[in-house]
Parts: structure tokens; C-alpha cells; sequence
């Protein structure tokens, strides 16, 4: 019905970015040089990487980054916290809770008290295997084991073992495989039929097709636009206000310098999350991670309207500042808006804007007291 499509494309919209930021985690730590670091804590917790050899028994938390994971007859006290390319836990015994973050996950045959969190392209909670709850989002996710409840996210989600409870499922296609026993109410939020195969024992089932969620008006679409295009044109007035001397050297830099400001966004872009997530398992550096992490989600909801205020800033740099803020800002937003490309116009200006602080660091650290700072100007009318 059309009332439930704004909440049908939200759920679908939560699967996307909960499987783009366990992506982007996993990829960073493959991304990491394949130097090896080791040790324990007094705590019991064991941190290893892909030089070292998998352990037998953790009395702690188990931390592990790499390439590839198999963690093969193994006793962990309590928590597994992972992340990698590959990553396989088999016969073993886990106290407390897994995440893992990966392109391939596989857990077999292994008993874990508390919940299972996971993220790959492919997720398999394989025959013989139990856990409290399992959480996953995928391109593929099967459940084979056995929980008390589970919710799973995917383009193809599978359930052929046991859950001792509710399922919600967020899909494009549901199988529901002869094995399965579900004892409570599987709320499939699906654009087709689940294919249920004799055998399967569901206690309800529940459909919501969302093959429309899709298919917004045009009127929708243009409504977010606009929206889009005025919030974004107030915040870029305000940075205008605020930060003038900081537009006009974006735009300067833009103008002349162009190649370091988008070298350093790029890299700066790439090492944020390995270096955020390292700061967090170093555990004494929580405080920065946290300070960064902030940092981060502060550029990203602000940069489309300080890219815009800084591009227009340099095509009508002979113009009213305000007014050209006010119409970069608008252009920015109803571009971050457009179905499709949004998210790549968002990424783009999270970049210039991250280049534009990092470049102003490094400039500002090499000056001399006595010197001033040399910052680039907008080209002569």
C-alpha cells in the first residue's frame, strides 16, 4: 500500500548503510600494510593480526585484523571482535558476543553464548552453530544454524535451521528451506514471494512488498529536492557568515592548487576509519577515536554546503559572496539529492572539504611564527 512505502524505502535505506560501513571497516583493515602485531593485555584480551598464529584459548576479548581468519577448535571467554577478507570460526566455544566485519564469513559448528553481529558479502551461520541472536546484512545471508531470534538483511536471505523465536528480514528474495523451524512470526519485508520449500514450519508469516519502494513520484522526488537544496543553502549562508576567510581560501586553493587539496582528501578519506578503529583497540586512545569520529560526521554534514559555497565562491568570485554562497549552497544540496548519483556528489564534497582542513594543517604547522600564512586567492576579476 502506498502508505507503507516511506517505511519499506527507510528499512531498505538502513540495510545500505549498514552494509556500506561494515564494507568500508572491512576494507580498511585488508587495506593495512601486513605488518603483524601481537599481545595481551592484563585484562586476558588478545590482540592478533594476520602474521600471527590463530589461538587456542582467549580468557578475554579476542581482537583480530587481517587478510584471512580461521579460528579452528578454539575456547574464547568472551567477545570476538574481527575483521578482514576472509574469516572462518569452526568448532569452537565463544562466552560472549561476536562481530566480525569481512568480505566472507562463515561460522560453523560453534556454540556462542551471546550475539552474533555480522557484515559481508557473504554471511553463512552454518549448520551445527547456535547463538543468542544472530544480526547479519549481506549481498547473501543464511542462517543453517540455530537462534532465539534473528535479523537479517540482505539481497537473498536464506533460513534452513531453527530460530526459537521472531525473524525480520529485510530482502529481495526470501528462501525458507526445508530445514527451517521458526516458532514465532517472520516479518519479511520482500519485492517478491518467499519460496518456502515443503518441510519448512513457520508459526506466521508475514509479507510487506516493497517492489515499489522504488517508484516514487515525481512529485516525492522533487519535494526532496527542493528540501534538500534549502537546507543546504541556509548552512552554506551561515559558513558564509562564520567562515568567510575559509570559503574564499577553499576557493583560492581550488583555483591554484587544485592537485594537493583532492591527494589529501583522498588519502585523508581512506585512513579515517582504520585509524578510528585502531585508536579504539588500543583502548587508551578511545578519547581521540572518539574526538575524530566526531570530526568526521561533523565535515560530512556540512560539506556539501561548504564545497558549493567554495566553487561558487570561485566562478563568481566578482559577485556578492552571499549570494553566490546562497546559490552554490542550493546546487549542492539538490545535486546531494538526485537519485543515483547523490551519494558520489556527497562523497566528492566530503573529500574537498577534508582535503581543504588537512592542507590547512599542514600549511599552518610549516609556517614561521613571524610569517604569514600564504593563503591562496581567488583569481583577479
Amino acid at each position: 500500500m502506498p502508505h507503507n512505502q516511506p517505511a519499506a524505502a527507510q528499512h531498505h535505506s538502513v540495510r545500505g548503510h549498514l552494509i556500506m560501513a561494515f564494507a568500508l571497516i572491512a576494507l580498511a583493515f585488508t587495506a593495512l600494510p601486513s605488518m603483524a602485531f601481537a599481545g595481551t593485555d592484563t585484562a586476558g584480551n588478545v590482540f592478533v593480526s594476520d602474521g600471527d598464529s590463530s589461538p587456542s584459548g582467549v580468557g578475554g576479548d579476542l581482537y583480530w585484523a587481517g587478510q584471512s581468519l580461521s579460528l579452528d577448535d578454539a575456547s574464547i571467554d568472551r567477545d570476538i571482535i574481527a575483521a578482514g577478507e576472509s574469516l572462518s570460526i569452526r568448532d569452537c566455544t565463544v562466552g560472549g558476543a561476536v562481530r566480525l566485519a569481512a568480505r566472507t564469513i562463515d561460522i560453523a559448528k560453534t556454540t556462542i553464548d551471546g550475539s552474533v553481529t555480522v557484515a559481508a558479502q557473504h554471511v553463512v551461520l552454518n549448520s551445527g552453530s547456535t547463538a543468542n541472536c544472530f544480526y547479519a546484512a549481506g549481498e547473501t545471508v543464511a542462517l543453517r544454524g540455530s537462534a532465539k531470534s534473528a535479523v537479517l538483511a540482505g539481497s537473498t536471505v536464506t533460513i534452513d535451521g531453527t530460530v526459537d523465536g521472531d525473524v525480520e528480514v529485510w530482502a529481495d528474495k526470501l528462501v525458507l528451506g526445508k530445514n527451517a523451524n521458526i516458532t514465532g512470526t517472520v516479518n519479511a519485508h520482500v519485492s517478491q514471494d518467499p519460496e518456502r520449500a515443503d518441510g519448512a514450519k513457520v508459526g506466521a508469516l508475514k509479507i510487506d512488498r516493497t517492489e515499489n519502494e522504488n517508484t516514487s513520484t515525481i512529485n516525492d522526488v522533487i519535494g526532496g529536492i527542493v528540501a534538500a537544496a534549502l537546507s543546504t543553502c541556509f548552512v552554506a549562508i551561515l559558513l558564509e557568515l562564520v567562515f568567510p576567510r575559509a570559503t574564499a581560501s577553499a576557493a583560492g586553493m581550488l583555483h591554484q592548487h587544485p592537485a594537493p587539496l583532492w591527494v589529501s582528501g583522498l588519502l585523508g578519506t581512506v585512513a579515517a576509519v582504520p585509524a578510528i578503529l585502531l585508536l579504539i583497540i588500543s583502548i587508551a586512545g578511545l578519547s581521540l577515536a572518539g574526538a575524530l569520529m566526531c570530526g568526521v560526521i561533523g565535515i560530512a554534514l556540512v560539506s556539501a554546503a561548504f564545497a558549493g559555497t567554495a566553487v561558487a565562491r570561485m566562478v563568481g568570485h566578482s559577485q556578492n559572496r552571499y549570494a553566490m554562497a546562497a546559490v552554490g549552497g542550493a546546487i549542492a544540496g539538490a545535486l546531494t539529492a538526485l537519485p543515483l548519483m547523490g551519494n558520489f556528489i556527497s562523497g566528492v564534497a566530503f573529500v574537498f572539504m577534508l582535503g581543504y582542513l588537512i592542507q590547512i594543517i599542514w600549511r599552518n604547522a610549516h609556517v614561521k611564527p613571524q610569517q604569514a600564512p600564504n593563503t591562496p586567492g581567488l583569481p583577479s576579476a
